[in-house]
């Protein structure tokens, strides 16, 4: 089945007549791109599509709360004429026992009084059929069940819903029976069960007639209560749904003018006055070097020259010193020399070396006194060692400031972003009151639950009330063996096909589950976090192996886990159907992160099917995003509101691609 245009005529926010291209140009690119920011018109496409094919029986969506008159007079453009009403018109192509044929179904509705009136036309090739337009809702079914149509037109709440298990168990059977042609055998016993009710009710005695229809009002009434609880807990559960969206809209909405800085305030401040009072201690710190010997780290060379000055001067006056001290000595040797009777040449050599050597010391000691420094080791142990401590010192102390002085600026720029408390104040107030709103509806919803529990109680004890009463009325006055076999064998039969619904279950789960397996390999980032997937026959509920071979809650899972199983059972199921159908996914990536947005763009949309319709905002599939799926896309539409008609229009292109 290829769906190949959709026309929308004053429907939802599309004022006037607009037809979109839906037949993808090649199998290569199977992608039909829609983009759109919120309240442009996707989920009206998704609904339309819907709405053609099954009418009044379509998928019930979040918008529908009331009854069909009121959800198609909402989906008429405001501004347009009662008179001149809202068409959907849907072509597509599928093939009828091995032939191609080309369906054109236009529904049409206006308002006529207190009441709508809604026209459908059906042509197959080009020529209108009668026949096929007052069957339709049966001939949909041959090659589109209703039942399996979630698996192929879905949004991203679905997929949350999906990835609560819990709440997934009633997904899953209505799909599986619609898979496994189930409904038929649930309505057969369905069918029996009243068989064997009338039966034995017709076999009651006056005498036990008024307890069995005693039994039989209450049962009634406990039903009748159960209903209503359950419309009160659908209605509180989409007040949830619209709280949990309104609160989590006002609270992007505060992150995003700042409000995340404006709950740091007090962190920042904090961490600018540390800052402060460090660079203070450093200047300080700073101040008491250059009070010390640091300033004459100034003079640089001129400490060498003066410490050089004193070395030389000190070294002039240690040899003034020896060169007296020598001359004694010299002539007490050269005595003894002259006592020992030594050689002349040697006596004459050692007394020229003798006065050679004072007169060297002489000629070194005669320089001028320039310094005359009277502590030369005090000098050296200032430049060799109390100089480059200081140094050290003080560098160490202007780093440090240099360091706290780009902290310091980084506190203040941190501080000169956080915006201003009372212009925020209008958007916290609009957050707390979602939250007070969440809160409530939260409240409502949990009272609701219970009271719909309690209801479903006493209906179910209700029922088994009067279940006891017609066995024991049916058994104590049937008066021949036909009606006794006939009432039993209807319970055997019953159990019979309980029996064979379980094992028709068992027998196609392996596959299914095997089907979920390989796409959650295919779009889970950690490849191995999951190892089976069973879905229990009878109860439906899905049970997850880890690695270690470990039952694996599914609240072990991050959100992100959750949502791509959901998509994995849709896409498990869909593929078990076996029947080459279009998928139509709105808002479809969710609250993912990076790489599990990777992995349904780059695995999961170019091979959902051979035709795919994405019905996305800009934050979902932005421009990187798009980049990956490109080569994939066939077509591309962008729906443009404009605020001056309070209409959409649709434009060729994507958001960066137009």
């Amino acid at each position: 089945m290829i769906l190949n245009q959709l026309v929308l005529h004053n429907v939802g926010t599309f004022a006037g007549r607009h037809v979109i291209d839906l037949t993808p140009p090649s199998t290569s690119r199977p992608i039909v791109l829609v983009g759109g920011l919120n309240g442009a018109g996707k989920t009206t496409i998704l609904e339309s599509i819907q709405l053609a094919l099954y009418g009044s029986l379509a998928h019930a969506s979040g918008r529908r709360n009331g009854s069909y008159d009121n959800y198609l007079r909402g989906l008429v453009h405001r501004g347009v004429p009662t008179s001149e009403g809202a068409a959907i018109e849907l072509t597509f192509t599928a093939h009828q026992e091995g032939m191609q044929h080309k369906y054109w179904i236009r529904r049409s509705w206006k308002s006529s009084g207190a009441s709508i009136r809604e026209i459908l036309l059906v042509s197959v090739d080009d020529r209108h059929n009668q026949a096929l337009t007052s069957t339709w809702s049966e001939h949909v079914e041959t090659f589109l069940p209703r039942g399996i149509a979630g698996l192929f037109f879905f949004d991203g709440e679905q997929i949350e819903a999906l990835a609560d298990l819990e709440r997934s168990r009633q997904v899953l059977s209505s799909a599986l029976a619609a898979l496994l042609g189930l409904d038929l055998v649930e309505r057969l016993t369905t069918d029996l069960a009243v068989l064997k009710r009338r039966h034995r009710g017709e076999q009651v005695p006056d005498s036990l007639r008024q307890a069995v229809e005693e039994k039989k009002q209450l049962v009634t009434a406990h039903r009748q209560r159960e209903e209503a609880a359950t419309e009160a807990e659908a209605a509180r559960r989409t007040e949830l749904e619209r709280s949990q969206k309104l609160f989590h809209e006002a609270t992007e909405a505060y992150r995003a003018a700042g409000g995340d800085l404006l709950d740091q305030r007090e962190t920042a401040e904090s961490t600018a006055a540390m800052v402060r009072a460090g660079l203070a201690r450093c200047e300080d710190e700073i101040r008491h070097e250059l009070t010390e010997t640091s300033p004459l780290l100034q003079l640089g060379g001129l400490l060498e020259q003066l410490g050089e000055q004193v070395r030389v001067e000190a070294a002039a006056q240690r040899d003034i010193l020896l060169v007296e001290a020598f001359s004694v000595r010299d002539d007490t040797l050269l005595q003894k020399l002259t006592d020992a009777k030594v050689k002349a040449s040697t006596l004459t050599a050692v007394e020229q070396f003798l006065g050679d050597d004072r007169e060297t010391r002489r000629s070194s000691a005669d320089i001028e006194q320039i310094v005359g420094y009277p502590d030369p080791v005090a000098l050296e142990g200032l430049l060799a060692l109390t100089l480059p401590e200081a140094r050290t010192r003080l560098q160490s102390a202007v780093d440090r400031r240099a360091m706290f002085k780009a902290e310091r600026e980084q506190a203040e720029r941190v501080l000169a972003a956080i915006p201003d408390p009372e212009a925020m104040a209008p958007l916290n107030a609009r957050r707390e009151e979602t939250r007070d709103l969440l809160y409530r509806a939260e409240a409502a919803y949990a009272v609701a639950t219970e009271l719909l529990n309690s209801a479903r109680t006493d209906r179910a004890r209700a029922h088994d009330a009067y279940e006891t009463t017609l066995d024991k009325a049916a058994h104590a006055n049937l008066a021949a063996d036909d009606d006794r076999r006939l009432v039993e064998h209807v319970g055997r039969v019953r159990a019979t096909l309980e029996n064979l619904r379980v094992a028709a279950t068992r027998r196609h789960l392996e596959r299914i589950s095997h089907l979920v397996m390989e796409a959650l390999g295919m779009l889970l980032r950690k490849e191995n976090l999951i190892t089976d997937v069973q879905i229990d026959p009878e109860t439906h509920a899905v049970a997850l192996t880890g690695v270690d071979g470990q039952s694996l809650p599914a609240k072990n899972l991050s959100a992100g886990e959750r949502q791509l199983l959901a998509v994995a059972l849709l896409w498990g199921l869909a593929r078990a159907a076996g029947q080459p159908l279009p998928v139509v996914i709105d808002t479809p990536l969710g609250r993912l992160d990076g790489t599990h947005r990777e992995h349904l763009l780059e695995r999961y949309f170019p091979q959902a099917s051979h035709q795919v319709i994405l019905l996305s905002t800009d934050t979902e599939i932005d421009e990187e995003a798009y980049e990956r799926i490109a080569p994939r896309v066939g077509r591309a539409y962008h729906l443009k509101f404009d605020a001056a008609t309070n209409a959409s229009y649709v434009v060729d292109g994507y958001f960066w691609s137009e």
